[in-house]
């Protein structure tokens, strides 16, 4: 085989390694979403929502700390101020999500919560995407977002007359 041959397998194969990883990521991180509020609907609707959430959030907290932990030293990284604050604010927002959305599945049907929390969260970070990052929205972006918005208001709906 040419030099120039195998130049061109080992890019393609490091582009198919970098895509697979980036949606393994994607989807293990759905998948997580979806055991996390069938979790935490099954303990809010058993205990106080508030003490749920402290023990999700505590227990949340150990993973990442046993991660870094376990690759600070090995590997530099960069800390900026900006990151710290969005960082803090990011994590007072989850403080607050962990409550807002234990109280709501623990008093309304996990059906009605969870599709409404997440569509709603894909139509709101688009839109702030839209105006913070610059994202353009294509066509079919804007046609997904309208559906998304349906799709939330039948769900909604479709609960409220049953």
């Amino acid at each position: 085989m040419s030099t120039m041959l195998l130049i061109y397998i080992q890019f393609w194969i490091y582009i198919i390694t970098d895509i697979i990883t980036r949606m393994l990521y994607l989807i293990l991180a759905t998948i997580l979403l979806g055991i996390i509020i069938i979790f935490s609907a099954l303990a809010s609707r058993r205990a106080d929502t508030n003490v749920v959430t402290l023990i999700i959030n505590a227990a949340s907290v150990a993973i990442p700390l046993i991660v870094v932990g376990a690759f600070a030293f090995k590997k530099s990284f960069t800390l900026t101020a900006s990151s710290v604050v969005f960082a803090v604010i990011c994590g007072l927002c989850l403080g607050l999500y962990g409550l807002m959305i234990n109280k709501s599945i623990s008093m309304l049907k996990v059906g009605i919560v969870a599709p409404t929390i997440f569509g709603g969260a894909i139509l709101i970070s688009t839109v702030m995407s839209y105006f913070i990052f610059k994202e353009t929205l294509k066509g079919f972006e804007l046609v997904g977002l309208l559906l998304v918005l349906a799709g939330i208001s039948f769900i909604i709906y479709a609960r409220a007359v049953a």
